[in-house]
């Protein structure tokens, strides 16, 4: 495929925020082996396999930006398909680590002086990072599909899309924390329908409500950023372009 022929955001395919999450994560990583070689008990080694699970809807959209490179029409179509709904099944793994700060307020580790307790200072620093790096995971796997959906079919679309995901990502995480299920639930349709159908309640809609608000904002938020990031640089180059013509003058 010439060059000419892949859509403007399919370019390139590896983000540089891809590269400060890989280091995040790694961070992560090593701060949870510090803790458990300092206290000997791994008791948060669960994070890691969250965050495992947190990036697999960036390995998804990723895997969709390649295809808007090397397939065209039905194959295209079909392929988009599929990986928007297998995203969709696993993109509540990325929020679902803001969520793990439960075990950080009911854990009796601290003691009662908590100002003193530098085991919470860490905790709280270590939970953190594994939580705004699932919110960063999912904000760059969402802004795939969002160029997606707005390159193909229309921007408003798009954006109508991030709606409507936030909220079905909020109840996700609803589904994920209080009905305990996983992302390979699907597999067992039936006990999965049943477990919607007992979440549709004032509970989960506060939940999602809160949660989708949250997906909503950290992504608006952090898409605004992204779009307005070059504009020092025009006006910069603005600013250079009228001081060499006042100079020719």
């Amino acid at each position: 495929m010439r060059s000419s022929d892949v859509p403007k955001f399919a370019k390139p395919i590896i983000d540089p925020l891809f590269y400060a999450l890989t280091g995040t994560s790694v961070l992560c990583a090593v701060l949870i082996v510090v803790r458990a070689s300092q206290t000997e008990y791994d008791q948060y080694r669960f994070l890691l396999w969250n965050l495992f699970l947190a990036w697999l809807p960036l390995v998804v959209s990723m895997f969709s930006l390649v295809l808007t490179r090397i397939a065209k029409g039905a194959v295209l179509a079909v392929g988009l398909f599929v990986c928007g709904i297998a995203w969709l099944l696993l993109y509540p793994n990325a929020p679902y680590l803001t969520t793990d700060f439960i075990h950080l307020i009911f854990s009796p580790s601290y003691g009662s002086s908590y100002e003193l307790s530098l085991l919470l200072w860490f905790d709280l620093v270590l939970f953190f990072l594994f939580s705004w790096c699932g919110l960063l995971l999912g904000y760059l796997s969402m802004r795939h599909f969002h160029s997606i959906v707005s390159h193909y079919i229309a921007s408003w679309v798009g954006w109508g899309f991030i709606l409507i995901v936030s909220f079905l990502g909020g109840f996700g995480v609803y589904l994920g924390r209080v009905g305990r299920f996983n992302s390979w639930d699907v597999l067992s349709p039936f006990s999965l329908i049943e477990g919607i159908i007992e979440g549709i309640n004032s509970r989960s809609a506060i939940f999602t409500l809160l949660f989708g608000t949250l997906i909503l904002i950290v992504y608006i938020s952090l898409f605004m950023l992204g779009k307005n990031q070059l504009k020092p640089s025009v006006d910069s180059k603005i600013g250079t372009g009228n001081s060499s013509r006042s100079r020719t003058v």
